[in-house]
């Protein structure tokens, strides 16, 4: 399946995520994690001293210190509910879906904010982030475009960015599509190893692997961008 199949297959299942009994914490702990390795995630909360008077090059460093980053939500779906916790850590919210009925929700919600209807394996990304995530959502990339979106992702993080996204912790790569939600969906994925060495040989750190779900394979990976 092409991602703008499995978007139009998402087209007829937001109610799924708009249900009361949806978790809304799913996936927060694993955000609040991930922003605590960026070092702009605590710049406005060290930003509570005192006024002092600066001279023009201090106000200048100071003014370049807190500028604030921006996160990219790969996937962002409907609920924004991992908006209050990536701007709590001083980000600009950016979100990407190829679901319209998702992101007509999600807009509605938060006509201010800058969402994105495409798909992130050809969109061309306007920025670097300090931030950028893929909420199970990754999964639904075709398996022979995973590697280099991967790349593309790293490559648009700041020094110091992070990336964090789940995955099946499978041993192989494989691809398979079912229709527990309903209609045909895709997933797919490269193998946990594979994973890994990829991000590596592109310049990362791996600062968190977790299988949240044991014994189920839904994994979370979080990598940190070296500054060269």
């Amino acid at each position: 399946m092409t991602p703008e199949e499995t978007g139009k297959a998402y087209d007829t299942i937001t109610h799924l995520w708009t249900r009361p009994e949806f978790n809304q914490k799913n996936g927060e702990s694993a955000y609040q994690k991930a922003l605590s390795f960026i070092p702009t995630a605590f710049l406005k909360k060290r930003d509570t001293a005192p006024n002092v008077v600066l001279n023009e090059h201090e106000a200048n460093e100071k003014d370049e210190e807190q500028e604030p980053g921006y996160a990219l939500d790969i996937g962002c779906g409907c609920t924004n509910r991992f908006v209050p916790v990536i701007e709590s850590a001083g980000l600009i919210y950016e979100g990407i879906d190829v679901s319209k009925n998702m992101l007509a929700i999600a807009t509605s919600q938060l006509p201010t904010h800058t969402f994105y209807c495409a798909d992130v394996c050809t969109f061309g990304l306007p920025r670097h982030y300090s931030f950028i995530s893929a909420w199970d959502s990754f999964w639904h990339i075709p398996l022979t475009q995973q590697e280099p979106l991967l790349k593309k992702l790293v490559n648009h993080l700041n020094d110091d960015g992070v990336l964090l996204f789940s995955c099946g912790g499978t041993d192989e790569s494989g691809q398979h599509t079912n229709e527990a939600m309903g209609p045909e969906v895709y997933y797919a994925s490269l193998g946990l190893r594979t994973y890994i060495e990829i991000l590596m040989n592109a310049g990362c750190f791996v600062r968190h692997i977790e299988f949240d779900q044991h014994p189920e394979l839904h994994t979370i990976v979080i990598v940190q961008k070296k500054i060269l």
